[in-house]
Formats: structure tokens, C-alpha cells, sequence
């Protein structure tokens, strides 16, 4: 055998403690915080814009007349049958 292998063999360390594991997935010291937008819908947007309650261009839903129409078909059903109720407990108990 060469010297030059002998030297290379791998060398039993004397402590009784194995050498603790380190982690590259985790670095060390403090973190930097990001800044600014998350996403690139609040990008570009003033500081002045933050008492705003809805962006800009927020339009309140408006109901679809077909979605009007049956909200007033159900009301004058409910009225109708209120009304036809009353009158048949009328004339099942009448007042006195």
C-alpha cells in the first residue's frame, strides 16, 4: 500500500458524544420580514386608499329582475293564502 492511503483511512474520534446533526433546511439569526404587497392585486395602491372600505371599482350586486319577479310572485302567494286563512278561521270561529 501507498502512504497516501493510509492517510485518507477515516480516523475513530476519542469523544463518547456523537457530533450533533446540522440542519441546512433551517437558517440561523433573525428573519428579514417582508414588505409590501402580497399579491399583486394590492400593488401599486397608495397609502392614502387604506380608510377605503371597498376598492374602487366595488359595484353592489343589483338582483336580476327574473330574481325581483319571484320574490314578489312568493309575497303575493304568501299574502293570498294569509288572506284565505284568515277568512276560513273566520267562518270556522266566528266572533261573538
Amino acid at each position: 500500500m501507498t502512504p497516501a492511503l493510509e492517510t485518507e483511512a477515516p480516523v475513530a474520534s476519542t469523544s463518547s458524544k456523537p457530533a450533533p446533526e446540522v440542519s441546512k433546511d433551517k437558517p440561523k439569526g433573525p428573519q428579514k420580514k417582508q414588505r409590501g404587497p402580497k399579491n399583486h392585486q394590492s400593488k401599486g395602491k397608495g397609502k392614502a386608499n387604506w380608510h377605503r372600505p371597498y376598492p374602487q371599482g366595488y359595484r353592489i350586486p343589483k338582483l336580476e329582475p327574473s330574481a325581483m319577479d319571484s320574490v314578489f310572485n312568493m309575497a303575493r302567494t304568501l299574502m293570498e293564502f294569509t288572506a284565505k286563512e284568515q277568512e276560513r278561521m273566520n267562518r270556522t270561529f266566528p266572533k261573538k
